[in-house]
Protein backbone atom coordinates (compact mmCIF):
# COMPACT_ATOMS: atom_id res chain seq x y z
CA UNK A 1 0.00 0.00 0.00
CA UNK A 2 1.14 3.33 -1.31
CA UNK A 3 1.89 5.70 2.25
CA UNK A 4 -0.30 8.70 0.31
CA UNK A 5 -2.89 5.94 0.35
CA UNK A 6 -2.37 5.44 4.11
CA UNK A 7 -3.92 7.78 6.82
CA UNK A 8 -1.83 6.38 9.55
CA UNK A 9 1.40 6.91 7.02
CA UNK A 10 0.61 10.35 5.92
CA UNK A 11 2.90 13.45 7.36
CA UNK A 12 -0.46 14.92 8.43
CA UNK A 13 -2.36 12.13 10.39
CA UNK A 14 -1.64 14.10 13.71
CA UNK A 15 -2.96 17.27 11.87
CA UNK A 16 -5.93 15.34 11.01
CA UNK A 17 -5.96 14.03 14.60
CA UNK A 18 -5.98 17.27 16.14
CA UNK A 19 -8.60 18.63 13.53
CA UNK A 20 -10.76 15.52 14.93
CA UNK A 21 -10.29 16.34 18.45
CA UNK A 22 -10.72 20.49 17.94
CA UNK A 23 -14.45 19.57 16.35
CA UNK A 24 -15.20 16.67 18.71
CA UNK A 25 -18.69 17.30 18.82
CA UNK A 26 -19.40 17.51 15.12
CA UNK A 27 -18.54 19.65 12.37
CA UNK A 28 -17.06 19.24 8.84
CA UNK A 29 -13.31 18.27 10.01
CA UNK A 30 -14.76 15.67 12.03
CA UNK A 31 -17.26 14.09 9.50
CA UNK A 32 -15.33 14.92 6.59
CA UNK A 33 -11.55 14.08 8.14
CA UNK A 34 -9.15 11.96 6.22
CA UNK A 35 -9.74 9.45 9.31
CA UNK A 36 -13.13 8.77 7.94
CA UNK A 37 -11.38 6.29 5.58
CA UNK A 38 -9.61 3.93 8.71
CA UNK A 39 -10.66 0.70 9.13
CA UNK A 40 -11.50 1.54 12.89
CA UNK A 41 -13.98 4.20 11.43
CA UNK A 42 -15.41 2.00 9.37
CA UNK A 43 -15.97 -0.45 11.41
CA UNK A 44 -17.15 2.08 14.39
CA UNK A 45 -19.71 3.19 11.49
CA UNK A 46 -21.56 -0.14 11.39
CA UNK A 47 -21.86 -0.26 15.22
CA UNK A 48 -23.08 3.35 15.11
CA UNK A 49 -25.64 3.91 13.08
CA UNK A 50 -23.94 4.74 10.30
CA UNK A 51 -23.32 8.28 11.98
CA UNK A 52 -19.60 9.55 10.93
CA UNK A 53 -19.41 12.07 14.21
CA UNK A 54 -20.50 9.37 16.23
CA UNK A 55 -17.88 6.66 14.80
CA UNK A 56 -14.95 9.73 14.88
CA UNK A 57 -16.19 10.30 18.71
CA UNK A 58 -16.37 6.55 19.42
CA UNK A 59 -12.38 6.27 18.09
CA UNK A 60 -11.09 9.23 19.56
CA UNK A 61 -12.54 8.43 23.46
CA UNK A 62 -11.18 4.46 22.99
CA UNK A 63 -7.90 6.25 22.03
CA UNK A 64 -8.00 8.66 25.12
CA UNK A 65 -9.22 6.18 27.41
CA UNK A 66 -5.71 4.09 26.33
CA UNK A 67 -4.02 7.36 27.45
CA UNK A 68 -5.68 7.41 30.73
CA UNK A 69 -3.97 6.73 33.77
CA UNK A 70 -4.72 4.05 36.03
CA UNK A 71 -6.31 5.49 39.89
CA UNK A 72 -7.67 8.48 41.10
CA UNK A 73 -7.51 11.65 39.29
CA UNK A 74 -5.39 14.88 39.93
CA UNK A 75 -5.18 17.73 37.98
CA UNK A 76 -1.87 18.46 38.51
CA UNK A 77 -0.37 14.78 39.03
CA UNK A 78 2.38 14.84 35.91
CA UNK A 79 1.39 11.55 34.70
CA UNK A 80 -2.25 12.68 34.55
CA UNK A 81 -1.29 15.98 32.17
CA UNK A 82 -1.88 14.96 28.67
CA UNK A 83 -5.36 13.14 29.48
CA UNK A 84 -6.67 16.58 31.39
CA UNK A 85 -5.56 18.94 28.71
CA UNK A 86 -7.38 16.36 25.94
CA UNK A 87 -10.45 15.97 28.52
CA UNK A 88 -10.81 19.52 29.08
CA UNK A 89 -10.20 21.33 25.90
CA UNK A 90 -11.48 18.76 23.40
CA UNK A 91 -14.12 16.74 25.32
CA UNK A 92 -15.59 19.23 27.65
CA UNK A 93 -14.97 22.28 25.06
CA UNK A 94 -12.85 24.57 27.51
CA UNK A 95 -11.07 27.83 26.62
CA UNK A 96 -7.28 27.06 26.54
CA UNK A 97 -6.51 30.11 29.08
CA UNK A 98 -9.01 28.37 31.72
CA UNK A 99 -7.52 24.90 30.85
CA UNK A 100 -4.10 26.28 31.77
CA UNK A 101 -5.28 27.85 34.60
CA UNK A 102 -6.69 24.91 36.12
CA UNK A 103 -3.69 22.89 35.49
CA UNK A 104 -1.66 25.63 36.85
CA UNK A 105 0.73 25.99 33.58
CA UNK A 106 1.19 28.93 31.60
CA UNK A 107 -0.80 29.16 27.85
CA UNK A 108 2.40 28.70 26.11
CA UNK A 109 3.33 25.52 28.45
CA UNK A 110 -0.40 24.40 27.84
CA UNK A 111 -0.12 24.38 23.85
CA UNK A 112 3.67 22.66 24.26
CA UNK A 113 1.88 19.85 25.81
CA UNK A 114 -1.32 19.73 24.07
CA UNK A 115 0.98 19.43 21.05
CA UNK A 116 2.28 16.17 22.68
CA UNK A 117 -1.57 14.86 23.86
CA UNK A 118 -2.22 15.15 20.41
CA UNK A 119 0.76 12.74 19.18
CA UNK A 120 -0.07 10.68 22.08
CA UNK A 121 -3.82 9.94 20.80
CA UNK A 122 -1.92 10.02 16.77
CA UNK A 123 0.12 6.77 18.29
CA UNK A 124 -3.00 5.36 19.81
CA UNK A 125 -5.21 5.91 16.73
CA UNK A 126 -2.25 4.36 14.44
CA UNK A 127 -2.03 1.38 17.00
CA UNK A 128 -5.51 0.74 17.15
CA UNK A 129 -5.73 0.75 13.36
CA UNK A 130 -2.52 -1.48 12.59
CA UNK A 131 -4.25 -4.11 15.10
CA UNK A 132 -7.68 -4.00 13.39
CA UNK A 133 -5.82 -4.70 9.86
CA UNK A 134 -3.90 -7.82 11.40
CA UNK A 135 -7.32 -9.56 12.35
Amino acid sequence: EAIEDDPIRSPDFANWVKDALSHYWGGPKLTESPLMQLQIVRDALAKHDSNPARAMRYVLDRALDAIKPEGERSLTANEWVLYNILELKFRKGERARDVARRLAMSESDLYRKQRVAIEEVARQIASMEEQERET
